[in-house]
Parts: structure tokens; sequence; C-alpha cells
């Protein structure tokens, strides 16, 4: 019998947690992506998650979450379900509550022969407690009906108490028609990064929706660029310095360079894009704003990499000067940037897969003093 202080750990509907969940992605082979969530679901995760697997046309998700908002698991879920991403709890982890919900929407759903997958109906707070909202319990029975489970099934997944959790298990999805597959890389432990949830001598996209059945694959793993993890860190810091400096510079300098910056599809501060929309969108800010400087802060510089996928992701901490003298103005500050940069054969430096960032704080000011109509009058901008 499981306690009910494990099942408080487990849970976030009865022990709620105040960070929200840590979604990471890269790209695999081809235009299909991994994307890693872990920690507490949240509201707004539903547009991390939209955001960061948008430049993928299916891969992996892999889970480990012990619950959180029902909004996020269900939303989440259809998302990859509507993506065709497969989804995957290794063993060792737990998925449970929302993060359960959001798992279902796989095809196919993977779990480690030790995953832990746990389910329960949903509920709200009265006075409190915790207890069943039937309008919330109709959405998801309709979420789960969409999914092509039985009714068996769903009364499964849905008839243990808020306060009480029902584990998913190979053989009780077989008895309730839950298709599944199960599959371990390792016996245990959770992943520490892209490359090691990617299983050793499986190509990433046969876990990709099949009408065959799953078998673990013999071929090899995807080709990487013979970059060792040293090399790729250097050259991406390398690269994010020499873009602030070249920034800095002459608009022509920069203007050469756009088009092979960016790789061809780009997700742009959270949104799709071509490569010929963000070189728009960029020689607009350049030419609006003719004197730039852009200082990277070194030690802010934060870069993970793998090898395997031949990708990085590097984030850090920007000093900003931009300078406009016809339209009289001056835009200073400090900002954050957030890249994932992708290498591509035969080429020194990465091209950038998805860039992000926000403005820390900003001082904006007219770049020259008002003329004054009267000899004593006051300058307002001092």
């Amino acid at each position: 019998m499981v306690s009910r202080f494990f099942l408080c750990v487990v849970s976030t509907l009865l022990c709620a947690s105040a960070d929200a969940a840590e979604i990471t992605a890269m790209p695999l082979k081809d235009t299909r992506g991994i994307v890693l969530i872990k920690g507490e679901l949240k509201r707004e995760d539903v547009d991390v998650f939209l955001a960061k697997s948008a430049p993928f046309s299916g891969g992996i998700v892999v889970m480990e979450s012990p619950g959180g908002s029902a909004y996020a698991g269900l939303e989440i879920g259809k998302a990859i379900r509507e993506r065709r991403f497969t989804t995957w709890v290794e063993s060792g982890t737990t998925c449970a509550s929302a993060c359960a919900i959001a798992w279902l929407g796989g095809e196919p759903r993977v779990m480690g022969k030790a995953a832990v997958i746990g389910f329960h109906a949903l509920s709200v707070m009265r006075q409190g407690e915790r207890v069943e909202t039937g309008f919330g319990n109709a959405i998801y029975g309709a979420y789960l009906a969409k999914l092509g489970l039985s009714y068996k099934a769903i009364e499964y997944l849905s008839d243990a108490a808020p306060t009480d959790m029902n584990w998913l298990t190979p053989a009780d999805a077989e008895n309730i028609g839950i298709s599944l597959k199960v599959y371990d890389d390792k016996p245990t432990g959770p992943p520490r990064s892209a490359s090691t949830i990617i299983p050793r001598g499986v190509d990433p996209s046969a876990l990709a929706p099949s009408s065959a059945p799953f078998v673990t694959p013999t071929v090899p793993p995807p080709q990487s660029l013979g970059l060792s993890i040293a090399e790729m860190d250097a050259r991406s810091r390398e690269m994010v310095i020499a873009l602030n400096v070249i920034m800095s510079g002459p608009d022509d300098g920069y203007f050469k360079l756009l088009n092979g910056i960016y790789a061809d599809q780009v997700m742009y501060f959270g949104k799709q894009a071509q490569r010929a929309e963000v070189v728009t969108q960029v020689t607009k800010f350049i030419e609006r704003w003719p004197m730039r400087s852009y200082v990277v802060r070194p030690e802010s510089l934060r870069v993970q990499c793998d090898s395997n996928l031949a990708a990085c992701q590097i984030s850090g901490v920007i000093d900003f000067s931009a300078k406009s003298v016809a339209r009289n103005q001056w835009s200073r500050g400090t900002a954050t940037f957030d890249y994932l940069l992708a290498f591509r054969p035969n080429q020194k430096y990465p091209v950038i897969v998805n860039e992000g960032g926000a403005v820390v704080d900003r001082q904006m000011t007219a770049l020259q003093p008002a003329p004054r109509r009267y000899p004593n009058e006051v300058d307002p901008t001092r």
C-alpha cells in the first residue's frame, strides 16, 4: 500500500511547489526534436511548451513531474497528440497527475519498467479541502475519449480520489486498453542532459509514430560532427560575442552576415518564422537605431552543449545602447539573451535555431537637449 506521505510527495494537487517546470528543447535529425519537461506544471508552461516544440514536426517528449495544473496537462497533451510526439517516462522517474494527463497524448506512449505514472480525478480547493470537480472531470473525460480510450480506461484514469492515486502498470494498461510500449535504456536514474535520454544504439526517429510494432531498433545513433563539448562550447561563446561586436559596428558589416546567421526555420521570440522574415525584422531594427553598442557580460554566459545532437543552448546578459539622431532618441539598459545554436557540416560556427530574451531595464531619453525658445528657459531634459 502506498503511504499518504508518498502520495503527498508525488502529487502537486496535495503539495504545491512554487517553481514552474523546466522545459528545454533541442533538435534531432531531420525536422524532429526532443523536449524535456521536468518539474511542476503551471498554466504558463503551456505557452512555453508550444513555443519550444513549434520548430519540430514530431519527436520525443521526455517527462518527469509530480503534477501541477490540470489545465497545463490537458493543453500540453492535446499539443503532443496534434504534433504526433512520442511521450516517454524513463525508469526511476515519476510522472503523476497533470504530467500523466499530458503523457497520454503521446503517439506512441513509452514507459520504463521502473517508471511511476499515476492518475486521479481532477479537483478544486473548497473551504480548505480538495474535492472533485464535475466540470473539470467532464473536460478530462472528453479529452480521454478524443484520444480514443475506452470507457473502461476512462474509469480507471479518473476514479481515484484527489487524495489517492491509481499507479499504472503495463499489465493494467493492457487490461483496460491503454496502448503503451515498455522500453529501458537504463534501469534507473533521471535524465541529466539531452544526450543521456536518447537510447544508446537507437535512432530517436524510430520512436516516432509508426504502424509497425515498437521494437528496439539496431540502427546506429545519429551521426555527430565529431566536435567535442569543449569545441562546441568555445565556438558558441565566440559566435555570440562576435555577433554583438559586429552588431555594434557599421550597418553594412552586419547586413552581410544576416543570411548566414540563421537557420532556414527559426523560433524567433516565441514565434516560428522563415529566415527571410527574421532578416527583415532585424534589418528594420538596425535601420531604426543606426548607432548601436552591445556588450556581452562574459561572466553571465551559460552554455549547455550536446555533441551527439551538434547543438548548444547559450544564454547571458548584455549592456546595450541604441541611438537615433533622426528621431532624437536614446535607448540604453540591460537585457538577457537565449539562443539555441545548431552546428552544420563544413561550417565552423553554428546557426541560430531559436532566439529569445527580454529587456531587464531600459531608459529612454532625448538624444539632444530640446532647443530653447528663450535665453533664460530651463532645459527640461536635465
